[in-house]
């Protein structure tokens, strides 16, 4: 399921919640408006309104007696319903991950034209997250994360290995990219005290689009 707390800049609409409401009962009849409430993040009281609805729309069928053992079973309606709303998200989605995809065309195409296949990320934070999910997503090689805290070092993110500066000439990689748009310029400066090569760092224009420029 979809979570949305990860996610700072969206907000589940009343149409996502539908949709939620609907798959979690198509998983499990027995399931209960306080687990649909803890699960949608919404008020009991309003789960019972999304499950009115439902009813209204011969998209649920209520089996039982009271709350304690009732049961919801999902209709042919509902069925039908609940596949219009997941290939409506699957499509928003899509659109969203094309539009992110065409802010980071630069960046993809000059590392494809560059040849370079193994790629380290210097930050290993939100935006070095987000950088390794775009770059594996192109089928990028993304080798390690390297990080400046102590606490990260040894860790992994996102099942990526964090290493220290020191570690870096041991490792076989074609660039580094610095993976920090507000701490760019410090993590570039510790990156020269430790001699560490082939340098990249991200620019974003006024229209957002993000640029690689080699460091200087």
């Amino acid at each position: 399921m979809f979570n949305f707390e990860e996610y700072m800049f969206f907000n589940p609409s009343p149409n996502f919640r539908e949709l939620m409401i609907l798959q979690l009962i198509s998983q499990n009849e027995h399931i209960s408006q306080e687990m649909l409430s803890k699960s949608v993040g919404i008020a009991p009281s309003m789960v019972n309104r999304y499950l009115k609805d439902f009813e209204d729309k011969d998209y649920i069928l209520k089996i039982g007696e009271n709350r304690r053992n009732m049961n919801y079973k999902i209709t042919e309606e509902g069925k039908k319903r609940l596949q219009f709303l997941t290939v409506s998200f699957i499509n928003e989605v899509s659109k969203i991950y094309s539009e992110t995809k065409n802010s980071f065309k630069k960046v993809l195409d000059k590392i494809e034209n560059m040849g370079y296949k193994n790629i380290l990320l210097y930050g290993a934070g939100v935006v070095g997250g987000i950088v390794l999910k775009v770059l594996t997503g192109e089928n990028i090689n993304v080798i390690g994360f390297i990080d400046d805290s102590i606490s990260k070092q040894g860790d992994k993110l996102h099942g990526i290995s964090i290493y220290s500066p020191e570690e870096v000439k041991e490792l076989k990689y074609d660039m580094i990219i610095i993976a920090s748009f507000r701490h760019s310029e410090r993590i570039f400066e510790n990156a020269k005290k430790h001699k560490i090569k082939n340098i990249y760092i991200f620019n974003i224009d006024e229209t957002g689009n993000v640029s690689l420029e080699k460091g200087e």
